[in-house]
């Protein structure tokens, strides 16, 4: 006989497994290393309904990606040629121009958004560059349901 915590443990990793096949495959390629232009079609499809300025690129190995569109969710890693002031304002600007209502935000070494959208959240950190401009991580996940 099987320990009862054995039991559920199988069943949520079941669950999560069952779940996860339910959800579209991305076509975003995942070489080790590898970035994408954050203006190329790949991108703006799969990651619809934030905003991603022309010359960010994506780090592909980073960032993860569960379904596409305007219905994502995941964290998007995007290094960035704009430095931390000009990336801040940007998602400022931005956001609220695809949809997203600022929760609230905080400008500092690291630099933290929060947007809601529908039954998400978007959380964006923003920090310095290994050498040079940004590096922005976007994180999307569904809201929780009790707090709605």
């Amino acid at each position: 006989m099987l320990n009862p915590s054995i039991k559920a443990m199988s069943l949520i990793l079941g669950l999560i497994f069952v779940s996860a096949c339910s959800l579209p495959a991305t076509t975003i390629p995942t070489s080790s290393g590898q970035t994408l232009a954050g203006d190329s079609q790949v991108v703006t499809n799969s990651y619809a309904d934030i905003p991603i300025a022309a010359n960010d690129e994506l780090a592909v190995d980073k960032s993860l990606l569960l379904n596409t569109g305007e219905q994502w969710i995941g964290r998007a890693v995007l290094k960035s040629k704009q430095d931390t002031v000009q990336a801040f304002e940007y998602y400022m600007t931005n956001m609220p121009t695809h949809g997203w209502i600022n929760i609230t935000s905080v400008q500092s070494e690291i630099s933290v958004l929060s947007y809601e959208k529908g039954n998400r959240v978007a959380t964006i950190q923003i920090k310095k560059g290994t050498l040079r401009g940004s590096q922005i991580s976007v994180t999307v996940s569904p809201r929780d349901a009790l707090a709605q």
